[in-house]
């Protein structure tokens, strides 16, 4: 798994899967889970932990979702990104987000606000995303 989030960090910053793949092949080190990494890494992991996760989610067997899908709130307007998301068959949606505890504690997360306005901004994200029709949160599905 930390190939994977290696491999996403380059190429969210510019390095070609290529030049990976070349340097790879000069250092002998293509085998078969490199060659997983090659072929899901996404360069549209925002941290480390959405890297970790996509790897975790592919070794269990999933089928490698949609990254970053952008949703717009039809009621405000604004625009939402779900980490994760595939489309079933019949045509529902499944949305996984990866959200630690540093959205919550780190001041360059909180960019200025409270703790409340984290969590008020989150739950105005999560009503949005239901708004869309995108959202139902796992702990009350129902709601």
């Amino acid at each position: 798994m930390p190939a994977m989030e290696v491999m996403c960090w380059a190429l969210r910053n510019g390095t070609s899967s290529t030049e990976i793949i070349a340097c790879a092949t000069r250092e002998e080190l293509p085998n078969a889970p490199a060659q997983s990494v090659f072929r899901f890494a996404t360069p549209f992991a925002e941290n480390g932990g959405e890297p970790r996760a996509l790897a975790a989610m592919i070794l269990c067997g999933f089928a490698p979702p949609a990254p970053q899908v952008e949703f717009t709130d039809p009621q405000t307007g604004k625009r939402y990104r779900v980490d994760f998301l595939w489309r079933t068959r019949d045509g529902r949606i499944v949305v996984v987000e990866l959200d630690g505890l540093v959205k919550y504690r780190d001041p360059q997360m909180m960019n200025g606000r409270t703790l409340g306005g984290v969590i008020d901004d989150e739950r105005e994200r999560s009503e949005g995303l239901k708004r869309a029709g995108r959202g139902r949160d796992c702990a009350h599905p129902d709601g």
